[in-house]
């Protein structure tokens, strides 16, 4: 994050607070990820699954967004189906109706 972004999302009486505005420019910017990255955190996605592939390790939604499975836990994912509702947070993705879940990140 931009340090001038950081100033529009922190408020002043916490910048002051933390002496955000004496740091230096790295350091803003880290503050700044750091703060994005907590923000992220708790954020959730509830979709279905469009399709599965390779044997569990690519999960894709109806919106689009597709989803690797740790090897680990292909083995679950597999047994998946078109429709199924998920809930992905916190780099877990929930199949719902049976309160399975598998590690994920999304493929960017």
């Amino acid at each position: 994050m931009e340090p001038e972004q950081l100033k529009k999302f922190m408020a002043a009486d916490l910048r002051e607070l933390l002496g955000v505005d004496g740091m230096s420019l790295a350091q803003q910017s880290a503050i700044g990820d750091w703060g994005m990255r907590m923000f992220s955190l708790g954020q959730h996605v509830v979709e279905d699954i469009d399709e599965v592939k390779y044997d569990g390790h690519l999960v894709i939604l109806t919106d689009g967004t597709r989803w690797e499975v740790e090897d680990v836990d292909t083995g679950t994912s597999a047994m998946w189906s078109l429709m199924d509702k998920v809930l992905i947070a916190d780099g877990e993705m929930w199949k719902l109706d049976e309160s399975e879940k598998v590690a994920v990140t999304e493929e960017t």
